[in-house]
């Protein structure tokens, strides 16, 4: 796996060990915290942030007072922070490269090979929902869990709440669950194994589109894969569609959950649905608005700006045409002057997470960055209550058992 994706699980992890009674993965929530430290203190205006602050800023993440001279140690070990009288100096770090941080401090404490198998599990999970039985062998010999530890693996990621998961015993299915729904896990697994060779293909050539380009016209989309395979893996939530209306019609547009749900919780699902609508209506502009209506000729100009500055100006046509559900939802404000129409962004997150899906293609660490300065306690929604739901004792690894009466016992 490449380190943002890595680091993106890293990050999803450590939220659900703060919200289980666990001392399990231990490097995981070492790796996840100071990575999410780290962001809330460069985030900071000064250059160097005083202690008390830092105390604070930790304390809205959930981080105890305590656990800080730890996670600012371990930090300073990576070259990422230095630490003196006056308080906290961050060392030439940017927000884009925070996943990779998360990755590397893991990989730097050496973690247990079913920690590294939580991972894993979850990144399978979030491809297609997978059967117990199919990924136990290969993820204890990638690994080199005993039999103990692979049970260990899916009990405690069944409780802490790593992986999603559906039925009984080997034939139980683990799945990302915003990105497959639990009424639709079995019906996906059946539907994505069941393909034929030139639909496997063919689907391939449309993800890859997709990875290219992020958000696509659904048109294009249906050619390559056929309207049978379409409509399939439409019913399953692969593929999401939003609808761009203006004089033109209504123009359908596809984007890929994972581009940006993989890692975030359904309870910032809102949000996320306004970065597929500003996508959508910036694609159009890319690819299907006339040149005199305002056809959008330098995207990255345009969105660098667009966030940067805060607004776009100009004469065009478009900028009070292809905005308006976005304008009704906060998202965006339209207004007229001398000087012409502006298109002012009022949520710079949102932007952020377009750009990143119409330029690169994925937003998905722009999107796990939602949830490293925000505590469930910023918003509730499903995800939250859910948590909260399972926030129980969870069963003690019976390796981990093991290994503590060993150290216990010595003498």
């Amino acid at each position: 796996m490449a380190k943002g994706v890595v680091g993106g699980w890293l990050l999803h992890h450590d939220q659900k060990l703060l919200n289980s009674k666990t001392v399990a993965f231990d490097n995981i929530a070492i790796a996840g915290r100071s990575a999410r430290l780290l962001s809330a203190i460069a985030r900071e205006d000064e250059w160097t942030v005083t202690h008390e602050r830092v105390v604070e800023l930790g304390r809205q993440l959930g981080i105890r007072k305590h656990e800080l001279p730890g996670l600012l140690d371990v930090l300073g070990s990576e070259g990422l922070v230095h630490s003196e009288d006056n308080g906290v100096s961050v060392l030439g770090v940017t927000q884009a490269r925070l996943l990779e941080h998360a990755a590397n401090i893991f990989d730097a404490h050496d973690p247990a090979g079913i920690e590294y198998a939580a991972i894993e599990l979850a990144e399978l999970g979030s491809t297609s929902p997978v059967r117990k039985a199919d990924c136990a062998e290969e993820i204890a010999d990638t690994y080199n869990l005993s039999r103990v530890e692979i049970q260990d693996l899916f009990s405690q990621s069944e409780h802490i709440g790593f992986v999603d998961y559906e039925g009984r015993g080997e034939d139980r299915l683990y799945f990302n669950g915003s990105l497959f729904k639990r009424e639709h896990a079995e019906k996906a697994r059946k539907i994505l194994e069941s393909l034929t060779a030139v639909e496997q293909n063919n689907l391939m050539e449309a993800d890859e589109r997709l990875r290219l380009s992020g958000c696509l016209p659904a048109a294009s989309v249906r050619k390559i894969i056929g309207d049978v395979l379409w409509s399939k893996l439409h019913q399953i939530g692969y593929f999401e569609v939003s609808i761009v209306s203006n004089e033109f019609g209504s123009t359908e547009f596809v984007t890929k959950p994972e581009a940006l749900t993989k890692f975030v919780p359904s309870g910032l699902a809102d949000m996320l649905d306004d970065a597929k609508a500003l996508s959508s209506s910036l694609t159009f502009g890319i690819l299907a608005s006339p040149p005199e209506r305002g056809r959008i000729r330098s995207p990255q100009v345009l969105m660098d700006a667009f966030i940067g500055r805060g607004y776009v100006e100009g004469w065009a046509n478009a900028i009070t045409r292809d905005y308006i559900p976005l304008e009704r939802k906060g998202v965006v404000h339209v207004s007229s002057s001398s000087s012409g129409h502006r298109l002012t962004l009022l949520k710079p997150e949102v932007g952020k997470m377009a750009r990143e899906l119409v330029l690169k293609g994925n937003a998905a660490n722009i999107a796990a960055e939602l949830v490293i300065g925000n505590r469930a306690a910023d918003f509730v929604g499903p995800e939250a209550v859910r948590t909260e739901e399972r926030r129980k004792e969870i069963p003690e690894a019976k390796a981990a058992a093991a290994r503590s009466l060993n150290i216990l016992r010595k003498r």
